[in-house]
């Protein structure tokens, strides 16, 4: 948990509310619940995934989850000074009491390093809900004295969005992790992305690798049909939910993702935060609300990535998209050709991103990654994937033979049993676990970088298809 952050000059000043008594309470028992969670789901519980989130994708802490929750609407509400009702006492007691009765049949008590941990997940459960419910930025702080406090800052609703996309992709990553055929399916997209992604740039990683990681979330969770549903992901997180599951903002942001298009946009007005751009490929113009305070744009300037309406007329430009300077008179027209062509044979969102390695960072693509650490674990990931693609569907009668070694010796190409309805991004990953299968010895420890995902080991309850 952060100390409280030195007061600026701006328009407005963040405003600092004590956590004291009733509301102190509230925070104890926030922390004692998310402590319990962490427990509970031990390895499964994912650092990149707030716990509050990941508690809901379980049977053994889902129930947890509406008490910590309303406990932070409570705080949130106070430090905001809305108008509180009176049935909140009432609420905010029964929610307490719920969590205290969890923990005795438990038998669980936290220690000073896991009330510690579990105010920090306090911390993003109380940022989420103060953006979520009220366009406000929350941040759960210390003062000198080291008493809790809450520093809130009224910000606009477009800028809440943006920031509220964050909790929305964990909600999608913690879905999917929950679910390993999703899980599955989520390895092969990331690897297919990263044969296209290369390059860096001189300087900070993060300048790099922040708006790169969410090009990946948005073309795996939102652009791509998942075998397993037959639509993307965010599919499941339109406005249909209930808010138990998924807040009524990002159930807006979800579908808002849904209408949202990828390409290329050059800006041609700017009023302050409101920028106008004009689709290079359409010709139609968009208003957007400019998130960062470090981008200045100016009419010339190019965006290449993802626009996303939020209100009215008004869009957001994703955290992954960048904004270019054109380097020539017909710099737009060749990078919109050069996209054209790349879609023929690629997704949109794929040939975006082989466009940014080649034309910003001078990266050859595709990169001919391995897919699995080793050839042990390409052989498991080819069994995993048999049995995942057998479930839904993709394998003739014959099948494939139960072992690794024996499906590479019987098939003389990999993908001759699967059916039609494999799409280009699994179909190349199994061709890639094949060909390292195939491998006599296991490379060295210094492999590509893969991303990692955790296997969930509990039973999820059956979801809706939406």
């Amino acid at each position: 948990m952060a100390k409280a952050p030195a007061t600026s000059r701006r328009t407005h000043e963040p405003q600092l509310w004590p956590v004291v008594d009733r509301h102190l309470d509230a925070l104890n028992a926030i922390a004692d619940g998310l402590a319990l969670v962490h427990s509970i789901l031990g390895k499964d519980a994912d650092p990149r995934i707030a716990l509050h989130i990941l508690a809901g994708e379980y049977p053994e802490t889902r129930d947890l989850v509406s008490p910590v929750r309303l406990l932070a609407e409570t705080l949130v509400e106070s430090a905001s000074n809305a108008p509180v009702d009176a049935s909140r006492n009432a609420e905010r007691s029964a929610a307490i009491e719920s969590i205290n009765a969890a923990l005795k049949q438990a038998h669980f008590r936290a220690t000073r390093r896991n009330r510690k941990d579990a105010l920090g997940d306090a911390g993003q459960l109380i940022q989420e809900m103060g953006l979520e419910r009220h366009n406000l930025q929350c941040i759960l702080a210390t003062d000198p004295d080291d008493k809790h406090v809450i520093v809130t800052d009224r910000i606009p609703s477009p800028l809440a969005h943006a920031w509220l996309i964050e909790y929305l992709f964990q909600r999608m990553e913690a879905f999917v992790e929950a679910d390993e055929n999703l899980s599955l399916e989520r390895n092969a997209s990331a690897w297919f992305f990263e044969c296209w992604s290369q390059g860096v740039e001189d300087g900070d990683p993060a300048y790099t690798d922040f708006p790169r990681r969410i090009r990946e979330q948005e073309w795996s969770l939102v652009s791509r049909d998942t075998l397993s549903l037959e639509e993307p992901v965010i599919s499941s997180f339109t406005i249909d939910q209930e808010p138990v599951d998924v807040p009524p903002q990002e159930q807006r942001l979800a579908t808002a993702y849904s209408q949202s298009t990828v390409g290329i946009f050059e800006i041609v007005a700017v009023d302050g935060p409101t920028v106008t751009v004009r689709d290079a490929d359409s010709g139609r113009t968009h208003r957007y609300y400019e998130h960062s305070e470090e981008a200045d744009p100016y009419p010339g300037l190019l965006i290449v990535g993802r626009m996303i309406p939020v209100e009215d007329d008004l869009w957001l430009r994703s955290p992954g998209a960048m904004i270019l300077r054109s380097r020539s008179d017909d710099f737009r027209n060749t990078l919109s050709a050069s996209l054209t062509a790349l879609c023929e044979t690629l997704p949109t969102p794929i040939a975006l991103e082989g466009l940014i390695s080649t034309t910003v960072y001078s990266a050859k693509v595709p990169v001919p990654l391995l897919p699995a650490p080793t050839v042990t674990d390409a052989r498991g990931a080819l069994l995993e994937a048999r049995e995942t693609l057998e479930n839904l569907g993709f394998f003739d009668e014959i099948g494939l033979p139960q072992t690794p070694q024996a499906m590479l010796d019987q098939l003389e190409s990999p993908l001759q049993e699967v059916g039609l309805g494999v799409d280009q991004p699994v179909a190349e990953w199994l061709l890639a676990l094949f060909d390292q299968a195939a491998l006599d010895a296991e490379r060295p420890a210094n492999h590509p970088r893969k991303r990692k995902r955790q296997k969930q080991s509990k039973q999820q309850p059956k979801r809706r298809r939406k």
